[in-house]
């Protein structure tokens, strides 16, 4: 069973155990609501996030249900398992970093910065000076030839 249709059927047990028609769920349109219970769609985190609130459930509860029905797992295990992750996330501190990261502000795009990235680009800068290919420093540095060349031209000096 896809991740669809596991969400599909919980989500038409949900509305159907509400005594919710469609009709009646206006925040979502019905055609689209139609598609979602079929299993037609994937759905994004902000539709997902509204279902929810129409079901009066929380978000992670119909992902929780869903991934369970999915596994063919009971749903009892599913939450011990989700359970004890929770635990080692919050042991880990991970809940602290992402509420620090959400105090900052928003994320800059793209992926963030490697450790090594700045010794990465002196090496390129390096061995290119020294004739090195870019195929070859790319080798030599387990870099992709784009990263490489990326690392070279914005080291390289500003042309009047």
């Amino acid at each position: 069973m896809e991740a669809a249709e596991a969400l599909a059927v919980v989500v038409r047990a949900l509305r159907r155990r509400k005594g919710f028609a469609q009709e009646n769920l206006i925040t979502i349109d019905r055609s689209y609501w139609g598609r979602i219970e079929r299993g037609e769609v994937n759905i994004t985190i902000d539709v997902l996030i509204r279902l929810a609130a129409l079901m009066e459930v929380e978000p992670a509860s119909l992902i929780l249900m869903a991934t369970s029905l999915q596994s063919n797992e009971p749903f009892g295990e599913s939450l011990k398992r989700v359970s004890k992750q929770m635990n080692r996330i919050r042991k880990e501190s991970v809940d602290q970093e992402m509420e620090s990261m959400a105090r900052a502000g928003k994320l800059p795009p793209g992926r963030p910065v490697r450790s090594d990235a700045a010794r990465k680009a002196a090496e390129a800068n390096r061995l290119s000076s020294a004739g090195v290919s870019v195929s070859e420093i790319a080798e030599r540095l387990e870099l992709s030839r784009s990263t490489v060349r990326r690392y070279l031209q914005t080291s390289a000096p500003e042309r009047p």
